[in-house]
């Protein structure tokens, strides 16, 4: 599985987040629109080549041993996928709504599966099985609604806007592939602890995941549309913005405080008792869902649009690496709690970091102070009258 993250990673390069601004520019131009959409894709197909590639060469010196091949293999089928899943097209064009029932119909085949068909460890390739088939639903789904809609065309591509998707996604790139250096906890597991330490672990966040669902649609819902504002009315973006940090905060810290106070109920439930040392790895997850939170949150909303997206790729693959660094020397001393206590560490880093680059620029101040001028205005003309 940490396998196919990395795939997908390189397949998505980024995509999913540089293109929906590039979408706003050419929503109302269908022939435009026709040809990003097809550049996007082009781009995509080169990658997952270029990857799958280098998955053969790593399935020739047994990566993972001959009992993990069909397990990656049937993994593999989520990265293809994501060739053809137009979630960014979506989100580009606000069709939220769809987005959410796609996802929705990803999650109903995937979870309640699980918990029907896998039942013992020799069922880890249905597993994988079931993880695959959601991401495909999501692609034959994105397809079938572009074509019906018009949104997909005659193919228009060459060379040279291909290259520029390239181009304009490495920002972004850098910044997805290091945040996904978390992934690696779960390997250094194996490789000191062993695959019980490793489940634990995999285990725990992927319940963490769940504290970040709603902030994570929620940042989706205003990034295009905080995007399109902060050039021509910066007061409303900075305004939505402060609504939009102030709600992932309080969503953000209701989620973790439930999953602090009741881990060793979640755990049993989801889990099973087999899972005995997973509640207190999810209790540390779950605050790093806080500050993983807020820091996707201002990177993405505020130094992404102010043109800092260096600086946010810059500190996010800083972090990436030092969790990396931290995560050796804890794993071995505290197994799967190693690995949460590091990824929350550099979780807070990277938080810190972007509330002291907000703070020492004058210009993101100056964004910001706009919605307290536009609430002070509001307010003195609720007195006048």
């Amino acid at each position: 599985m940490a396998i196919t993250v990395y795939g997908t990673l390189f397949t998505e390069w980024g995509i999913n987040l540089s293109e929906p601004r590039a979408v706003i520019s050419c929503r109302d131009d269908g022939s435009r629109l026709n040809e990003l959409i097809w550049s996007v894709f082009g781009a995509k197909v080169l990658l997952c080549v270029a990857v799958t590639l280098v998955l053969v060469v790593l399935l020739a010196f047994d990566i993972g041993g001959a009992a993990a091949r069909p397990v990656i293999c049937l993994s593999w089928l989520a990265v293809v996928a994501s060739v053809c899943t137009l979630y960014w097209l979506f989100q580009g064009l606000e069709r939220f709504k769809l987005i959410g029932w796609m996802i929705f119909a990803n999650r109903a085949v995937t979870l309640p599966l699980t918990f029907l068909l896998v039942r013992a460890p020799h069922d880890v390739a249905i597993a994988a099985a079931i993880q695959a088939a959601g991401p495909l639903i999501a692609a034959v789904l994105s397809l079938y609604i572009a074509a019906r809609e018009g949104l997909l065309r005659r193919p228009t591509l060459n060379w040279h806007t291909v290259m520029n998707r390239l181009t304009e996604s490495a920002d972004m790139f850098v910044a997805t592939a290091s945040v996904t250096l978390g992934a690696a906890n779960s390997i250094i597991l194996t490789s000191y602890s062993g695959t019980y330490a490793a489940g634990i672990y995999a285990a725990a966040d992927k319940i963490r995941t769940v504290c970040t669902l709603v902030p994570s649609q929620l940042g989706a819902v205003l990034y295009p549309r905080i995007g399109r504002m902060f050039r021509s009315q910066k007061r409303e973006a900075a305004r939505l913005t402060a609504y939009g940090a102030g709600l992932i905060m309080l969503m953000s810290v209701c989620g973790a405080a439930l999953s602090i106070v009741y881990a060793e109920q979640i755990t049993s439930i989801v889990l099973g008792k087999q899972f005995s040392g997973a509640p207190d790895v999810l209790r540390v997850l779950a605050l790093s869902t806080v500050f993983g939170n807020l820091a996707y949150f201002l990177g993405l909303q505020i130094l992404v649009p102010s043109g800092a997206s260096t600086l946010r790729s810059t500190t996010i693959f800083a972090a990436g690496c030092l969790n990396v660094i931290f995560a050796l020397p804890l794993v071995r001393e505290y197994d799967a709690m190693g690995a949460a206590m590091s990824f929350l560490a550099c979780e807070a880093l990277i938080f810190a970091t972007y509330v002291a680059l907000i703070i020492r620029s004058r210009r993101l101040r100056r964004y910001l102070s706009l919605c307290a001028i536009g609430r002070r205005r509001v307010l003195f003309k609720r007195v006048d009258a």
